[in-house]
C-alpha cells in the first residue's frame, strides 16, 4: 500500500524580545485564524492594556480599555479566557495592533493547535500566537505598571527546511463551503507554481470510526473496505456514498489536475444531496471518461473475491495514513511542507506559505507580484461602470442645459411679446388721444 511520506521539519520561526538591551527568546504557537505573513518579519512594541476592571486583560470589550500609546507599530498581549480567542483578536485588530499575543494558562506550549478558529476567524486580518503563562508572566509583572518603556520584539514566519520543490497537500472535505471557495480561487496559484511544486490531494475519513468487527469482514452503511474508510453522515448508507464521490474525485486529480479543478467547481454548484451524488457525477463529461472508471477500479484490490464495499482500497490507505501523520485536525487543510498550514484559508496567504518554503522563492514571489498587478475581471468591469457612470453624468448635463436653454428661450419670447403688446398699446392710446384733440 502506498502511503505519501510526511516529513515533520522544525519550524525555524522565532519570537525574541530586547529587554534591557538583552535578546530574550520566547516560545510560541500560531492560532489556526487570521493573516499569517509566512515568509516576512514582523516588529513591533509589546503594549499590556490597561483595563478599567481588575487589569483582567482579558481583551473582550473594546470599550474597557483605556486609550493606548500613539506608536507606529505596536503588539498587544493579554490573558486567555473570559471570550474566545477570535474575540480578542478582533477586538486587538481594533485598537490598532499588528499582533495579538495571548498568555495560556499552561506553563508549556503543546504541539497542537490550541488557539482555534470558531467560525468567526474570517474577520481577523492580524497574527495570533500563544506563549506560555511563564514568559507572560514575566512580561506581565515587569511591564504592567510602566508607562514610557515597552519592549520590542521580533518575529518571523519562515520554515527552516527549504527545498527545490516543496511538497504540498490539500486535505479535501465535501462537508465545507468554504473549502470549495479556497479551490475555485486557488486554481490560478496552482496554474503558476504546478511546475515547481508537488501538489497532492487528500480527502477526509473518520479514522475514530473504523469498525473492526470480523476483522473488516462485515459490512456498514457508512464505511467502505468493512470499516476501514468510513464517514458518519445522518442517513442510511450515505457515508459510503461520500466516500465512493471522494474516490471518483481523486481519480479525476490523478488523470488531469486541471479537470479536477473544473469538476470541483461543478459539483459544488450542482450536487447538493448526498443520495444524488452518484447520478449527480455520471452527468458531467469528466467522469464519463474511460481513464476514470479504469483508476477506481484499479484502487481496489486485484483478483478478490470479496464485495466492493469489503475490499481495500490503496488511495483510501492514503487518506488514513496522511491524517494520521499530518497532524491535520480541521478539515478543510493544507500541508506544507510537513508541516500544517495555520491562519484563514485564503488562496493568497496560502501561496505565501508555500513561496516561504522554496530555495529560490524570489521567482515566487515576482509571479505573486505580477498576478497583483494584473488588471482582474472585477477591475475591468468596475472600470467599465466608472465610464458608464461618467458618460452618463455627460449626458445628463447636456440634457438639462437643453432643457434649461429652451425654458430661457421661451422665457424670453414670452417678455418680449409682453414688450411688443405694452409698446403696441401705448402707440394705441397716443394715437387715439391725439385724435381726440
Amino acid at each position: 500500500m502506498l502511503i505519501l511520506s510526511i516529513f515533520l521539519y522544525s519550524v525555524s520561526a522565532k519570537l525574541q524580545f530586547i529587554v534591557e538591551r538583552q535578546f530574550k527568546d520566547v516560545n510560541y504557537s500560531i492560532a489556526n485564524f487570521g493573516h499569517i505573513p509566512y515568509g516576512r518579519t514582523l516588529g513591533g512594541f509589546l503594549v499590556i492594556p490597561k483595563e478599567f476592571e481588575d487589569n483582567q486583560l482579558d481583551l473582550c470589550n473594546k470599550s474597557n480599555i483605556k486609550k493606548l500609546p500613539i506608536m507606529e507599530s505596536y503588539w498587544i498581549i493579554g490573558r486567555v479566557g473570559n471570550c474566545s480567542a477570535t474575540t480578542k483578536a478582533y477586538v486587538a485588530q481594533e485598537l490598532g495592533a499588528k499582533l495579538l499575543i495571548i498568555v495560556s494558562n499552561k506553563e508549556n506550549l503543546s504541539n497542537t493547535i490550541e488557539l482555534n478558529n470558531d467560525g468567526m476567524g474570517f474577520k481577523v486580518h492580524i497574527p495570533t500566537i500563544e506563549i506560555g503563562k511563564q514568559d507572560g508572566d514575566y512580561f506581565m509583572k515587569k511591564f504592567i505598571n510602566v508607562e514610557e518603556i515597552f519592549p520590542y520584539g521580533v518575529i518571523t514566519f519562515k520554515d527552516s527546511k527549504k527545498v527545490e520543490k516543496p511538497e504540498v497537500i490539500l486535505f479535501i472535505t465535501l462537508n465545507d463551503k468554504g473549502g470549495f471557495k479556497f479551490i475555485r480561487e486557488f486554481q490560478q496559484y496552482y496554474k503558476q507554481l504546478q511546475k515547481d511544486v508537488k501538489f497532492y490531494i487528500s480527502y477526509e475519513v473518520d479514522v475514530s470510526k473504523r469498525d473492526q468487527r470480523l476483522n473488516f469482514t462485515e459490512s456498514n452503511d457508512q464505511c467502505m473496505g468493512g470499516g476501514r474508510y468510513c464517514m458518519q453522515m445522518r442517513g442510511e448508507g450515505l457515508g459510503r456514498q461520500v466516500i465512493e464521490e471522494q474516490l471518483r474525485q481523486h481519480c479525476i486529480w490523478i488523470n488531469n489536475a486541471t479537470q479536477w479543478f473544473e469538476y470541483m467547481d461543478y459539483f459544488d454548484k450542482n450536487c447538493f444531496q448526498i443520495q444524488h451524488y452518484g447520478v449527480c457525477s455520471n452527468e458531467n463529461w469528466i467522469v464519463k471518461q474511460k481513464s476514470i472508471g479504469e483508476c477506481i477500479d484499479n484502487s481496489y484490490e486485484k483478483d478478490s473475491k470479496k464485495a466492493r464495499e469489503l475490499q481495500e482500497n490503496k488511495i483510501m490507505d492514503q487518506w488514513v495514513g496522511n491524517k494520521s501523520l499530518s497532524g491535520i485536525i480541521y478539515f478543510p487543510g493544507v500541508l506544507v511542507n510537513g508541516q500544517p498550514y495555520h491562519g484563514n484559508l485564503e488562496a493568497v496567504s496560502v501561496t505565501e506559505d508555500i513561496c516561504s518554503n522554496m530555495l529560490n522563492e524570489t521567482i515566487c514571489f515576482a509571479q505573486l507580484q505580477q498576478d497583483d498587478d494584473t488588471p482582474s475581471n472585477g477591475s475591468e468591469i468596475n472600470w467599465a461602470l466608472i465610464a458608464f457612470a461618467v458618460v452618463s453624468c455627460i449626458l445628463f448635463g447636456l440634457f438639462l442645459f437643453l432643457c434649461y436653454r429652451r425654458r430661457l428661450k421661451m422665457q424670453m419670447q414670452q417678455e418680449l411679446g409682453q414688450q411688443v403688446n405694452e409698446m403696441v398699446s401705448q402707440y394705441i392710446k397716443f394715437y387715439e388721444t391725439k385724435t381726440e384733440k
